[in-house]
């Protein structure tokens, strides 16, 4: 392949008979073409652009003064990798297959100053080298710089983020309202499918939807196939290395962000609609009801119960009829089961149904169950984690695209995380965290907002708040350590006060008190605000749950009281300052742990209560 100069020495026009000579003509800046790759629309020139940016190649010609006004031939051609590409007079560029100059760009008048936009978009793709020629042929002499303008073109390491809709941590995303998130550069279209975004409500389950692309390709948008339920918080993640751009850049670190459903405006005020016993029909024997989770099993769209059982080892399920009642339950046995009750759900092997994983309270283990999307549960895993296991978070903690789990274990003072291989299958050996003295409770979210979900530990030896941030690897980087001003046996994740941030509440049992610490956007916590919890001094919380009970834009706080026989409600003033409202919510024995959930489907939050003496549910209505 010739050079552009040894091209244009022997090529002939077919619009002439004459071999053109060539004119080495120099304008006020001595070139006849000033210009080239611009990331700022023309405003400067720089030798190096990114494919991920839009790029403007242009600039202007000066032709000589005698040439001026008349009619000439514009070419703009292109020297990349030892090949020429020419820009045909439809903005196209195309590869010479033949010395023929006729494909040139268009006639042009020439002035004192011709402004030339060549290319504006984002280019895609890396380019070592690129040698830019521009000039234009009068009376058959090609007028052009010999020294052409140079340019390359550098994908970026890394696909960047740069905005997510809902925004993170917003407490009135829509429950029918779509998805989207943003990246600084096009994205490959052949790349997406609909399993790109992972969408997981935490009591409606997994959301499936179409995955579309927008936004000239910079834009993922996802559109649900169903309604999420009222008030529920929600996680939206994408896997490392799952998301490619056009230029072959990679999203290496995966992003997951987190928001809550909004639910309709209601007062705080409650009755008791039933108290349903987990007991089997004529047994007065407790079995200890300990905490509870209210995923869709069956996936009927109607909020479900899981509840642990101390005493009895076992689960119990009770699946909502569809008016928001239940009748009956289903056992199921918990293996090597000891005091069983931190919970959660998620979907952790990838089927689109709701899995568990509970937490043995007096012995090592984390127990592993997978559902069945009929409201089965079916035991696969015991993960030991280390003495009483007495916090259990659930978050994609390496960037997957699968849930992994984290366990507190008081007794062995650690956190233990086990790492899901994308079946549902942990690995045996957790790698272990130190994260303060006597690691007790913990809750997730992303602290620093940078797209990787972090975890809080409460301690109850040292009485502290530790925040690992996740590195995105399964390896965490401890950023901030405050006094949690009491004993945090249970903590919630959230934005308490409405600043973009995850703060973090605290139910401290032996100091009778809820505190919270609001968190600062880059992985540190405020000292925490106390509100007292006694009543005639007497007190023991055992639980705090996050949501919005009124439905005017703000999470509230609800508190369960072992003692006090109390679920107490704390309205949020939208500042994140509480007022907590007259009792009016009671258990028969033990106020042990509350749900927050929309049971019915009518688009506020109820609240569903435990007691763990009685072995009660208690169905609180709006």
């Amino acid at each position: 392949m010739k050079s552009i100069p040894a091209l244009f020495t022997s090529l002939t026009l077919t619009t002439l008979i004459v071999t053109p000579s060539f004119a080495q003509t120099l304008c006020e800046s001595e070139r006849i073409f000033e210009g080239g790759a611009s990331s700022d629309a023309g405003v400067s020139y720089s030798q190096q652009v990114s494919s991920a940016a839009t790029v403007f190649i242009g600039g202007q010609i000066c032709p000589q003064q005698e040439h001026l006004g008349q009619l000439a031939d514009l070419y703009v051609a292109f020297e990349i990798a030892g090949e020429i590409y020419f820009l045909n007079n439809s903005d196209q560029l195309i590869q010479l297959q033949e010395d023929n100059l006729s494909p040139y760009r268009q006639a042009v008048t020439l002035q004192n100053v011709l402004p030339q936009s060549i290319f504006s978009g984002v280019i895609g793709a890396t380019i070592e080298s690129a040698n830019l020629y521009v000039g234009y042929t009068l009376d058959g002499v090609f007028h052009y710089d010999q020294q052409p303008l140079n340019f390359s073109v550098v994908t970026p390491a890394k696909l960047t983020a740069l905005s997510v809709f809902p925004v993170k941590d917003t407490t009135t995303a829509a429950a029918n309202g779509e998805i989207r998130i943003s990246f600084d550069r096009a994205l490959d279209p052949s790349q997406i499918d609909n399993e790109k975004i992972k969408v997981f409500g935490r009591w409606s389950g997994v959301l499936n939807g179409e995955v579309l692309l927008e936004d000239n390709n910079r834009s993922l948008r996802f559109l649900p196939s169903r309604n999420l339920s009222a008030g529920e918080w929600v996680n939206v993640s994408l896997a490392a290395d799952n998301i490619v751009a056009l230029d072959g850049g990679l999203l290496q670190d995966g992003y997951n962000w987190s928001f809550w459903v909004e639910s309709v405006s209601a007062g705080l005020s409650f009755e008791q609609i039933s108290a349903v016993s987990v007991r089997e029909q004529g047994s007065t024997e407790q079995i200890q009801t300990y905490g509870a989770y209210a995923g869709d099993l069956n996936q009927d769209g109607w909020s479900d119960f899981v509840v642990p059982n101390e005493i009895s080892n076992d689960l119990r399920i009770f699946l909502n009829d569809g008016a928001g009642n239940y009748e009956d339950f289903s056992i199921v046995p918990i293996i090597q089961g000891d005091r069983p009750s931190p919970n959660e759900g998620a979907d952790i092997d990838g089927d689109g149904d709701i899995d568990f994983i509970v937490g043995s309270a007096n012995g090592s283990n984390v127990h592993v169950f997978k559902g069945d999307g009929a409201g089965g549960l079916t035991q696969t895993q015991n993960l030991v984690a280390g003495e009483r296991v007495r916090g259990v978070c659930l978050a994609d903690f390496e960037n997957d695209g699968d849930p992994d789990i984290i366990a507190t274990s008081f007794a062995a003072n650690r956190v233990a995380l086990f790492t899901n291989d994308g079946t549902g299958k942990f690995g045996l050996l957790p790698a272990t965290i130190d994260a303060g003295d006597g690691e007790w409770s913990c809750a997730s979210g992303d602290m620093n907002a940078d797209g990787l979900m972090d975890v809080t530990i409460g301690t109850r030896t040292d009485n502290e708040l530790t925040v690992l941030l996740s590195n995105g690897d399964g390896t965490f980087t401890e950023s901030s350590r405050i006094a949690a001003n009491g004993d945090p046996w249970m903590l919630a994740a959230g934005d308490i006060n409405r600043d973009g941030n995850v703060d973090i509440a605290a139910a401290n049992a032996n100091a009778k008190s809820l505190t919270v610490a609001m968190g600062s956007g880059t992985g540190e916590l405020s000292s925490p605000v106390s509100y007292s919890l006694a009543e005639n001094d007497e007190g023991f919380p055992l639980a705090v749950d996050l949501g919005d009970l009124d439905g005017d834009g703000d999470l509230d706080i609800v508190t369960s009281d072992f003692r006090t026989k109390l679920f107490l409600i704390h309205e949020n003033q939208g500042d994140g300052s509480l007022v907590r409202l007259p009792n009016q919510l009671f258990a028969l024995e033990a106020a042990s742990c509350a749900i927050l959930h929309d049971r019915d489907n009518d688009g506020d939050l109820d609240i569903t209560g435990i007691d763990e003496v009685v072995d009660q549910l208690l169905l609180f209505r709006h």
